[in-house]
């Protein structure tokens, strides 16, 4: 039942919004009908999410309640605005509305913030910048086109032009956030998607809503209203869908870097800025030269910073694994290569294998199977000694070099990672812990082979041994005989 209250409160507040402009246009409503029905979707997207709350009891409830108190500003500044300009005729540009949308903004980006730093409580780079260079370019748009000219219009009040240049502002903050949420790190649920999609339409109807009341065409009732309801209404489903309990959990692997998509949208921003200033030069207005000026150096070495972490993030792709964070196969065997010709005296090797992964996978899904390799990838590097090299050898297989080690040393190291993860459970999703062991193979340089080439193929028919013998043990390799 909880699966389908996301799509049925969809298709209730699409109905209301058909309502909203056909039975004017029919003639069948009048604009007291209208108020109603737009304030009551407005509203309900605060009810939805605080619904949302209760019945799927996120890990983190805050930022969803920054979420709820965000939409319940903007409800409220909703019926006074309607009850003010429509039904009492007051034509103040600046009422009591103007305090509780303004306030909205600030919950908002809170929320969105606070799932942020859930999501990706690590410093994400490529993020941050990311998010930089469209909120800076769409800063500078914003200055020119309409934070400018509303903030400078000698005809308005000096306190009605602020009130409705800060708008605009907080519309950037908002915009800051959002960008930062949906570039960064985790998970990409129909909850994350409804969020991000929600936070689109806001943005784009508020833009539109200060350009047309910039230029003095903005009407009550216009199709712009369509953009907010359905923002506030992408909102409210966003918590109703049972994935929004996973918008805030923490990402097991690193957020998308360079994808071709991230880079078109990235030289987009980066082109708006030259751009809007050639516009401007063509239609002979002012340049807002200092401004523009400041903005592109900002983008220039946002840019110059987005390139040089890229190409330190392909270094660390090289020898890194991006699930686990563990080496790669590829640094293990060079490092193999580099520690057998300096440790004349012994190098170690274990292979390890999850048993059973196969069903992980199956039973709780490719999450579930995820979580279970960065846990045991975790436990691994807390097991070993320090300066022992782990590594991710291919999808449930790690192994852990041992420099300098002794036999006894091996299997004492091997012994005490097949325990430590047998004897604690691993959560593959908030309310489910499950069982894991592994099979491990040892094998010792120069006790049991000669050359480091045979180690691994040593330490591999170990592996291959525990698994037969009935899996979550550890075999030695045989010595080599006299």
């Amino acid at each position: 039942m909880r699966t389908k209250v996301w799509a049925a409160y969809l298709g209730a507040v699409a109905v209301v919004v058909a309502l909203y402009y056909l039975l004017p246009w029919v003639g069948l409503a009048n604009v007291t009908s209208q108020v109603v029905a737009y304030d009551a979707v407005s509203l309900s997207s605060c009810v939805a999410i605080l619904f949302g709350i209760r019945t799927q009891r996120p890990g983190q409830k805050w930022p969803w309640l920054l979420l709820a108190a965000g939409q319940l500003g903007t409800g409220v500044g909703d019926f006074l605005y309607d009850f003010l300009h429509q039904v009492m005729q007051v034509d103040a540009d600046v009422t009591i509305a103007d305090a509780s949308y303004l306030a909205a903004y600030p919950l908002l980006a809170a929320g969105l913030l606070w799932l942020v730093r859930h999501r990706t409580p690590g410093w994400d780079a490529p993020g941050i910048i990311d998010a930089g260079i469209i909120a800076i370019s769409a800063g500078l748009l914003s200055w020119m086109f309409i934070i400018s000219p509303t903030a400078f219009a000698a005809e308005t009040p000096a306190f009605a032009r602020a009130v409705q240049a800060a708008y605009p502002v907080l519309d950037l903050l908002l915009l800051a956030v959002a960008a930062r949420l949906m570039l960064g790190a985790g998970t990409r649920t129909v909850s994350f998607r409804l969020l991000g999609g929600g936070l689109l339409l806001l943005l784009l109807a508020d833009t539109v809503y200060a350009a047309q009341n910039l230029l003095g065409v903005y009407q009550d009732q216009s199709w712009v209203d369509a953009f907010w309801l359905l923002a506030a209404a992408a909102l409210g489903a966003a918590a109703l869908h049972p994935s929004m309990r996973e918008v805030t959990e923490v990402s097991p692997a690193a957020g998308p870097d360079a994808t071709p998509g991230r880079l078109v949208l990235l030289a987009i921003a980066a082109l708006l800025a030259p751009a809007a200033i050639l516009a401007e030069y063509l239609r002979g207005d002012d340049l807002h030269v200092p401004v523009a000026t400041g903005a592109c150096m900002a983008l220039f070495l946002l840019v110059i910073g987005r390139m040089a972490v890229m190409v330190r993030a392909q270094r660390h792709m090289a020898i890194t694994d991006a699930l686990t964070g563990l080496r790669t196969r590829r640094f293990l065997e060079q490092a193999l290569t580099a520690e057998g010709a300096r440790h004349q005296r012994g190098v170690g090797l274990l292979l390890l294998d999850v048993d059973h992964f196969k069903a992980v996978n199956d039973t709780h899904g490719h999450h579930g199977g995820d979580r279970v390799l960065c846990e045991v990838a975790r436990r691994l590097r807390e097991l070993v000694r320090p300066g022992d090299v782990v590594a991710r050898y291919g999808g449930e297989e790690f192994a852990v070099l041992l420099p300098g080690a002794t036999g006894p040393e091996l299997a004492r190291v091997g012994e005490r990672v097949r325990r430590g993860i047998a004897n604690t459970p691993i959560a593959v999703d908030r309310d489910t812990l499950v069982t894991v062991t592994v099979s491990i193979g040892a094998a010792m340089l120069p006790d049991h082979v000669d050359s480091t080439t045979d180690l691994t193929l040593t330490a591999d028919r170990a592996l291959y041994a525990a698994k037969e013998s009935g899996r979550n043990r550890l075999i030695t390799a045989r010595p080599v005989a006299a």
